[in-house]
């Protein structure tokens, strides 16, 4: 039997896979992509940036997928970053487009955005998205009780900070 692939979905990243691998649709990072209120937190995100002024912010879909990625991990900005820039996955999971190879978000963004980003995105954050990762069942949120290398560290520095 002959399947022909050339009508099947484009590849995702393809400049960077070796001949236009594609990356696996029943991963479950991308699965809770789907599952994920992109629309609401994107509407919620807007509202703290003028329209038409300053230099274009990143896309709310990056950082609520970065900050989905903190809790779910239980990781550190740096942690967070570091992750998405090795995992395709998760690149696709924050709306990339194309594979980054090259570093593409600064290590401070997430500390930024958490001082600009007010009381109406984290409140629906907060509420919504342990919600959506406990009905999909493809992740188990780790608290301190179950904490990643280096959680107590960094808890401590986070309380000597003031």
């Amino acid at each position: 039997m002959y399947r022909s692939e050339k009508f099947s979905s484009p590849p995702l990243f393809p400049g960077v896979f070796h001949l236009g691998a594609r990356l696996a649709g029943g991963n479950r990072w991308l699965r809770l992509a789907e599952a994920m209120p992109w629309e609401r937190l994107d509407e919620l995100y807007g509202k703290y940036f003028a329209v038409g002024a300053g230099r274009p912010a990143k896309d709310s879909r990056l950082i609520a997928g970065l900050l989905t990625l903190k809790l779910i991990k239980n990781l550190s900005d740096e942690e967070a970053v570091q992750e998405f820039m090795e995992s395709p996955y998760i690149q696709a999971f924050c709306g990339s487009d194309y594979f980054a190879v090259e570093e593409v978000l600064n290590r401070g963004l997430l500390s930024e955005r958490r001082r600009r980003l007010g009381r109406d995105f984290f409140g629906f954050f907060d509420h919504e998205i342990p919600r959506v990762i406990k009905e999909t069942r493809l992740f188990r949120i780790k608290s301190p009780k179950d904490p990643a290398p280096g959680f107590f560290a960094r808890l401590k520095d986070f309380f000597s900070r003031g």
